[in-house]
C-alpha cells in the first residue's frame, strides 16, 4: 500500500525539464522488419551516443526480441525522444504480447501527446496482461475523467481502491464527483483523507464548499490548498528507465532532483563524471559544490567554487553556494560577505535577501533584517505572507504594535488559513486595547483548528488585558 501513497514534490514520470535534443515526426510507424527506430542525436554527447548505439546494435542482432526494442524505447523516453520511444514500445509489444511494460509505457506517452482515446485503447492491452497493478487503474480513472466519462472513471478508481491504492484513489473519486456536481458526496469522500496532508485535498474540499455555498469553509480550505498541484502517485514500473539516463541535460536535472531530496552522495556520483568531461559547466560546479558542502567536505566544495570563479568571475550562484555552506558551518560573517557579493551582481534575486534577514535577525540587527525582508518582497518572493509574518514578529518583539499589526494584516490578507498570523494579529491588537478586532481575529483562528496551545494562550492573554482595562476604568 505504501508504494502508492501520494507524495510530493517529485512524482511519477520523467521530468518535463529534461533536455529536448530533437523533435521526432508523426510519420506512420515502420513495420518491425524494417529494423529499430533510429533518430538523430547530438554526436558530441558521447555518453548518449554510445548508449543508443549499443542498444540499436542489440536490436539488429535479434530482430525478434521484444525486450531489446523495449530497452531502446526506455532509453529514448528517458532522454526525451518521446515519439521514437512510443514507436519502439509499439514494436516491442507486437513482438512480446505477454510483457506489461510496453503497452503501459506506450499508453502514457500517447496521453502526453494529447491522444487520450488511443492511450486508453493501449492501456486496455496492458490491463489485460496485469489487472492487479494499482497505478494502471489510476491512470484509467484520470483519463476517463478527462474525457467526461465519469461513471467509468469512478469504477476505475474504485478498482484502484480495492487494490489498496490508498488516498490517491479517494482523491480521484472526489474529483470525479465534483465534475458531476455531486459536491456533498465529494465532501464525504475527501474529508476523511485530510490526514494524508496533501494540499490538493484542501483545494478540492474548498471547491465543494464553494459550490454548496459554505463561504467560510470554502475560504479556509481554498487558502490551505492555493499552492497545490494535482496529487500524483508512485509508479514503480517506471524505475527501470533511469538506468538509461544518458543525455547531459537529463543527468543534470536528475542530479538537481537528488540534491533537493537530500541524496548528496548520489549527486556526487552523477556529477563528478560530468565535471571531469566539462569542468567549466556552472550548473555542475554549483550543484556538486553544494553536495560536498552538505556532506561537510568544505575544502572540496570551496575548491570547486574557486575553480568556477576562474571561468565565471563573480557569478552570483557561486556566491550563493558559498554563503549557504558558510552559514551551515556556523560562519555567518563569511556568509554575509558572499550574500552581499551575490546581490551586487544580481540584485533581483529573493533567496539571498531572505538569508541576510535570517542572519540579521539572529544577531538582533532588526532594522537590517526588515530591510532585507522588504527587498525580498519587492523582488517577488514566492511566499510574501511568511515574510510579513516574520517581520510582524520582529516588530512585536520590539513592541512596535502598529507596525506589527500592519504586517500581520498583510499576512492574513494573502493567506486566510495562516493560523499563527491570526493568533499574533489578535495578540498585537489586544496589546493596544483593540479588543473587538482582537477577538474577531482569534475567532477566525479557532475556525482553522490548528495550533491549539497558541490559540488558548492568546485567548487567555486577551481576557487578562480586557480585565485589566475594565479594572482601570473602575478605579478611575
Amino acid at each position: 500500500m505504501d508504494s502508492y501513497k501520494i507524495f510530493f514534490p517529485y512524482v511519477v514520470g520523467m521530468s518535463a525539464a529534461l533536455l529536448l535534443l530533437v523533435a521526432c515526426t508523426d510519420e506512420p510507424r515502420p513495420p518491425i522488419d524494417m529494423g529499430p527506430i533510429i533518430v538523430p542525436y547530438d554526436p558530441s554527447d558521447t555518453a548518449l551516443a554510445d548508449m543508443l548505439g549499443s542498444l540499436i546494435v542489440e536490436v539488429k542482432a535479434d530482430l525478434d526480441s521484444g525486450l531489446a526494442r523495449g530497452r531502446l524505447g526506455m532509453a529514448y523516453e528517458i532522454n526525451d525522444f518521446k515519439h521514437a520511444a512510443a514507436d519502439s514500445y509499439a514494436q516491442a509489444g507486437r513482438l512480446d504480447e505477454t510483457e506489461f511494460r510496453w503497452p503501459y509505457f506506450e499508453s502514457q506517452l500517447h496521453a502526453e501527446f494529447g491522444d487520450i482515446e488511443q492511450a486508453l485503447d493501449i492501456l486496455d492491452v496492458a490491463i489485460a496482461i496485469d489487472t492487479e497493478y494499482p497505478p494502471v487503474w489510476l491512470w484509467r480513472g484520470k483519463w476517463l475523467r478527462n474525457l467526461g466519462r465519469f461513471d467509468e472513471s469512478i469504477q476505475a478508481y474504485e478498482k484502484a481502491r480495492e487494490l489498496e491504492a490508498g488516498a490517491i484513489a479517494e482523491i480521484g473519486i472526489g474529483q470525479t464527483l465534483l465534475s458531476q456536481r455531486r459536491d456533498q458526496e465529494a465532501l464525504a469522500i475527501l474529508q476523511p483523507i485530510l490526514d494524508y496532508g496533501h494540499p490538493h485535498i484542501y483545494r478540492l474540499i474548498g471547491q465543494a464548499h464553494q459550490a454548496l455555498g459554505n463561504t467560510d469553509a470554502a475560504k479556509i480550505n481554498l487558502a490551505r490548498g492555493k499552492r497545490s498541484s494535482p496529487a500524483l502517485w508512485r509508479d514503480p514500473r517506471h524505475a527501470d528507465k533511469w538506468q538509461f539516463l544518458a543525455s547531459y541535460g537529463g543527468r543534470l536535472v536528475h542530479a538537481e532532483q537528488l540534491l533537493k531530496s537530500g541524496e548528496f552522495d548520489e549527486v556526487i556520483a552523477v556529477l563528478e563524471p560530468m565535471h571531469l568531461t566539462n569542468s567549466a559547466d556552472e550548473a555542475v560546479i554549483a550543484n556538486l559544490a553544494m553536495a560536498y558542502g552538505r556532506l561537510d567536505r568544505m575544502d572540496k566544495a570551496i575548491e570547486l567554487i574557486e575553480e568556477g570563479f576562474k571561468f565565471r568571475p563573480g557569478y552570483f550562484r557561486f556566491h550563493n553556494v558559498l554563503a549557504s555552506i558558510y552559514y551551515q558551518s556556523g560562519q555567518p560573517e563569511l556568509a554575509l560577505q558572499h550574500l552581499a557579493e551575490s546581490v551586487n551582481t544580481s540584485p533581483t534575486q529573493t533567496w539571498p535577501y531572505q538569508q541576510q534577514a535570517t542572519i540579521y535577525t539572529n544577531r538582533r540587527e532588526y532594522d537590517r533584517a526588515i530591510s532585507a525582508y522588504d527587498r525580498a518582497i519587492s523582488n517577488g518572493v514566492e511566499n510574501p505572507e511568511v515574510i510579513h509574518h516574520q517581520v510582524g514578529m520582529i516588530e512585536g518583539a520590539r513592541e512596535q504594535w502598529a507596525a506589527a499589526i500592519e504586517r500581520f494584516q498583510k499576512a492574513v490578507a494573502r493567506d486566510a488559513a495562516y493560523t499563527m498570523a491570526y493568533v499574533y494579529l489578535s495578540r498585537t491588537l489586544a496589546e493596544i486595547g483593540r479588543f473587538t478586532e482582537a477577538r474577531e481575529a482569534l475567532d477566525w483562528a479557532d475556525l482553522l483548528r490548528t495550533h491549539k496551545p497558541q490559540r488558548l494562550e492568546a485567548r487567555r492573554r486577551l481576557i487578562d488585558l480586557e480585565n485589566e482595562a475594565r479594572d482601570a476604568v473602575s478605579d478611575s
